[in-house]
């Protein structure tokens, strides 16, 4: 639709004699295309946090997990760092070891605290309930 009126526009000055629109209003039609493949690319990017008894586990790609990281539960730790630049966002990763990987990069900042308060709490209530040893 979009496309159609942009390309309309340009065939109707196009006839009026203005034919250089034409080339810039093909143009438009392409970038508008390329935005909107980017976008639903990027819609169907999942991640998946999965707390089980004793492992977190970290999955991330779009019809199937391209990238997958584990680490034992007991040691997982949970961070919500501070940008060092004010208006950056801040970065939500499980640490394990040194080894840490960002989740939630596609949330804002409120739904961040959120799903870090959330991931907290459940390691923290399973470290009670199944002590190490």
């Amino acid at each position: 639709m979009i496309s159609s009126c942009c390309l309309g526009i340009g065939v109707f000055f196009a006839l009026l004699g203005y034919w250089p629109v034409l080339p810039f209003a093909g143009l438009e039609v392409i970038v508008l295309g390329i935005a909107f493949h980017r976008c639903l690319w990027r819609g169907q990017w999942r991640e998946v946090v999965t707390v089980s008894d004793d492992i977190v586990s970290v999955e991330k790609g779009r019809h199937q997990p391209q990238e997958r990281w584990e680490c034992p539960r007991a040691w997982a730790r949970v961070v919500l760092e501070h940008a060092p630049i004010a208006w950056y966002p801040r970065r939500l990763t499980v640490v394990f070891q040194g080894r840490r990987v960002e989740i939630g990069e596609f949330l804002n900042e409120e739904e961040r605290g959120v799903l870090a308060d959330e991931l907290q709490q459940v390691i923290h209530d399973s470290r009670r309930h199944h002590p190490a040893g």
